[in-house]
């Protein structure tokens, strides 16, 4: 095909400045590089059930029928065969190279050996590593040591604002104005943040350098001291992440099908926003919507994540996804089938391009397509170590009319991924290229390729 019979193409000029354009911390760049953040869930609901708090007055002094144990009882937690590191070969086969667990959940039970004490000098005493506890170890520790040692950035969830043990509700009100269970710790709101404090404070200084912190419900006013002692982790105000609005998989369903931008607050972020702020979503395994591992519950398959995948990931965000740990505390092997299968379906599907293009400017032609092939989804990724510089753009082949638009849209950013209506079959003298119609600044395209229908996307149709 000669290049000079195609026509001559005129796109939008930039009108920014390149030193003014809004772009990513390293500790953002660093969040971003992956598709999957393994959100691992794994506290004292685990020996209960499900909820925000998992202990309740059902559980906290009574031996439920769904628990194993008094959830006020720090020997309930009791993971028999506790290995963290068998939680890396699920989350590496994912693809994941982030993993956050959940060091305090709503039921107040920390996975470390807490040494916070109450302003009168009691300790805090609902953790492991304390006299009586089932788990002397220190969870949290295991935990680092198997991510280091599979490579794998780590993080920890604490919610500062909740906590069933000290009285304080989702809300971070007080829980007990009407009724002090056994065990529960009635105390003032300067006492419940000298405790969270002295909490925070040894998860930001024992474990090393935190790749995400996951603070639930609200700072407690502790945004500050995150930052200095973790400036380097996402999640924090210095460095924040924004949650797609819905944990049900599906965000174009359920807070709409928008673009999404890394710059600005909010679900969808805005184009012109001045600050960077990945978003992220965080889905369950289970088809039910809960976090912690329950007897019973019906695990996604392949194909019901294939579509989570794209409204996510293909949207340009993060997939936080819920790993529930089960009682004998391992991955179960029904859940580390469907991580294997989704890590080898992106890696089968989105690993060997048709073709691909990249570099700088507003044309990007697929030279490399032959005769014959068929292709049905493209994926573009900017080089957002630049910003996120496109603002609008077009996916088009040649025809002997001219262009035949494919794919219109604006936001890029991370990770773009578009499927065909119908696979598209190359004719000879066909060409494939993006269009950049408007940019702030000169386009930086890290990739833009196409590629063939998976196999488990049935017989393609050719138009």
């Amino acid at each position: 095909m000669l290049l000079s019979s195609l026509p001559l193409v005129f796109v939008g000029f930039a009108t920014c400045h390149a030193a003014s354009i809004t772009v990513p911390s390293a500790s953002q760049l660093r969040y971003q590089s992956t598709d999957f953040v393994a959100l691992i869930h794994f506290n004292m609901g685990t020996f209960a059930h499900n909820g925000d708090p998992c202990c309740d007055s059902s559980n906290w002094n009574t031996l439920a029928p769904y628990a194993t144990g008094k959830t006020r009882d720090p020997a309930t937690f009791y993971p028999k065969k506790l290995n963290t590191t068998q939680w890396m070969e699920s989350i590496t086969s994912l693809g994941a190279n982030i993993a956050v667990l959940t060091a305090k959940h709503g039921c107040g039970f920390a996975l470390w050996p807490s040494k916070a004490k109450f302003l009168d000098g009691r300790p805090y005493n609902y953790s492991v590593g304390i006299p009586g506890a089932s788990i002397q170890d220190d969870v949290l520790r295991k935990f680092v040591d198997s991510a280091q040692d599979a490579g794998v950035g780590y993080g920890f969830y604490y919610s500062i604002m909740k906590n069933f043990y000290l009285c304080h509700d989702f809300n971070g009100k007080n829980s007990c104005l009407s009724s002090v269970l056994p065990g529960q710790q009635n105390i003032s709101e300067e006492e419940y943040l000298h405790i969270a404090k002295q909490q925070v404070t040894e998860l930001w200084t024992q474990y090393g350098n935190l790749t995400r912190i996951w603070v639930d419900s609200g700072l407690g006013g502790l945004g500050p001291l995150m930052d200095q002692l973790q400036p380097q982790a996402a999640g924090t105000p210095l460095n924040p992440i924004d949650w797609c609005g819905t944990e049900s998989g599906f965000p174009s369903r359920d807070v709409g099908p928008g673009e999404i931008w890394s710059t600005g607050h909010g679900y969808f972020g805005q184009a012109n926003g001045t600050r960077w702020v990945p978003k992220m979503c965080d889905p369950q395994l289970f088809r039910e919507h809960v976090w912690f591992w329950e007897p019973s519950l019906h695990v996604r398959s392949l194909a019901e994540m294939i579509p989570i995948y794209h409204d996510i990931v293909g949207r340009g965000m993060v997939m936080e996804l819920a790993f529930s740990i089960d009682r004998d505390g391992l991955v179960e092997e029904s859940h580390a089938k469907v991580y294997r299968q989704l890590g080898q379906w992106v890696q089968q599907c989105y690993g060997s391009p048709l073709a691909i293009a990249s570099g700088k400017g507003y044309v990007f032609n697929l030279f490399a397509l032959r005769e014959g092939q068929m292709v049905d989804r493209f994926q573009i990724q900017e080089d957002i170590v630049m910003g996120q510089r496109v603002r609008n753009y077009t996916i088009e082949h040649s025809s002997s009319k001219g262009w035949v638009p494919l794919v219109t849209a604006s936001a890029i950013g991370r990770k773009r991924i578009h499927l065909l209506p119908k696979s598209l079959m190359v004719s000879p003298s066909m060409m494939i290229r993006l269009r950049i119609d408007n940019a702030i600044a000169e386009p930086s395209i890290k990739q833009f390729s196409a590629f063939a229908p998976c196999p488990d996307q049935g017989i393609p149709l050719s138009i």
